[in-house]
């Protein structure tokens, strides 16, 4: 899970009085749109912020931020009021259930990041002793939160499966899309194509950019070999000129080689 700690927006500790939340986990939403899945994600840093700003301000005047955690459209998990903390969530079950807020609005559908940091938060808090059960807002008070769509995905268990599992331990001999493994990792920068990578992107998302290049050049090896035998083979054979050269032979034998590299590029 990626968990971004309160230490990591300047925060001390939550100054909400303590509670032992262990029925499970309610989902939120911001109640408009935030377009945050466009943007960088220091965007979703920003808002989490101002989230707290606003909560803690004349206009609701709360202890701290009024959720346990927000899930970002890049796959964050970001930390609010934390374990072991009353919220102000969601009336009737502050003390007796943790919330998670997703950072989007009712015209918006979460990421598939954002969807598996939800689940990835709900396995790390079940292995604190928290039931495994989701529900949302609406569940305990008359609400349009978390908004329909996120709601759907509530009743019908998106958010109760069990997380995805990173496939970094790939080998040479799996096939992968290479576009699909990038944007898995990093979100697309606002203004870029889609799945590219921009430096900013990798550094920001927690992954080192070199190791992202070292990665990508290790399964380019294989097509990089096969390619380089089939045209020191097409050298020889066109360097002896006294024999005749089987065009169609030359040419299924290359393919064949090719054909032999499972990594695609695609």
């Amino acid at each position: 899970m990626k968990l971004q700690k309160r230490s990591a927006f300047g925060w001390g500790a939550s100054g909400a009085a303590r509670a032992n939340p262990t029925r499970g986990l309610v989902v939120h939403y911001d109640g408009s749109n935030q377009g945050l899945a466009r943007k960088a994600h220091s965007a979703c840093v920003s808002y989490w912020k101002a989230t707290r700003q606003f909560h803690m301000g004349p206009a609701r005047g709360w202890a701290d931020i009024g959720y346990s955690y927000g899930a970002c459209p890049h796959g964050y998990v970001m930390e609010g009021r934390g374990l072991g903390r009353i919220q102000a969530a969601q009336p009737g079950g502050n003390d007796t259930w943790y919330s998670c807020t997703l950072m989007s609005g009712p015209g918006e559908d979460p990421t598939p990041a954002q969807i598996d940091a939800v689940r990835q938060l709900r396995q790390w808090l079940m292995g604190k002793g928290v039931a495994g059960a989701v529900r949302g807002h609406r569940d305990f008070i008359p609400t349009s939160c978390p908004g329909d769509r996120l709601y759907r995905l509530v009743k019908n268990g998106t958010f109760s499966k069990a997380p995805s599992k990173e496939d970094d331990d790939m080998k040479l001999s799996d096939t992968v899309k290479i576009k699909d493994w990038v944007r898995k990792r990093w979100p697309k920068d606002e203004g870029l194509a889609d799945g590219a990578i921009s430096v900013n992107t990798a550094l920001g998302s927690g992954y080192a950019f070199s190791r992202a290049a070292a990665e990508g050049v290790e399964r380019l090896v294989p097509l990089v070999e096969a390619q380089g035998a089939a045209i020191r083979e097409m050298a020889a054979a066109l360097a002896a000129r006294d024999e005749a050269v089987d065009v169609d032979a030359l040419v299924a034998r290359i393919t064949e080689q090719i054909e032999r590299v499972t990594v695609r590029l695609d």
